[in-house]
């Protein structure tokens, strides 16, 4: 939290009490919290202020916005070594995996494409443990 502080300020952004509550939300919630996610947490602050302060945090690059599955998208901070996500096609629930960055992908898109690549994503799709217990009662 100490380091976005000054990020916000070089950017000409005032650090209000609801962005600093926003962000240490989001630090406090770990995981992939959705803004509905965020709000439950602090409902004194409204669910439009989060939504446009969580973009803007998107948009300077404080996170970054996983729109996977559900069509609700969810939230990490971009500051995390670079890692992979597993996604549960049941219940939209995201884990982390760590994996050496495949920067081959990066280096053949480069070669067969000359576009200056930045950066990549990977997701894998399957069910988490607590989904694959409830399909095998069913």
């Amino acid at each position: 939290m100490q380091e976005l502080i000054p990020f916000l300020k070089e950017r000409g952004l005032r650090i209000t009490p609801q962005r600093t509550l926003i962000l240490q939300t989001i630090l406090s919630l770990k995981g992939h919290p959705t803004v509905e996610e965020i709000h439950r947490q602090i409902p004194h602050i409204s669910l439009a202020t989060i939504y446009n302060n969580v973009k803007l945090f998107v948009s300077l690059r404080i996170l970054k916005e996983l729109p996977y599955g559900n069509g609700l998208s969810k939230y990490e901070l971009t500051n995390q070594p670079n890692h992979y996500h597993i996604l549960c096609e049941a219940c939209g629930d995201i884990i982390d995996f760590n994996y050496p960055t495949l920067t081959q992908i990066e280096d053949v898109a480069n070669k067969l494409t000359q576009f200056k690549i930045n950066s990549h994503q990977m997701e894998v799709y399957g069910l988490c443990q607590s989904c694959q217990r409830k399909e095998g009662d069913d």
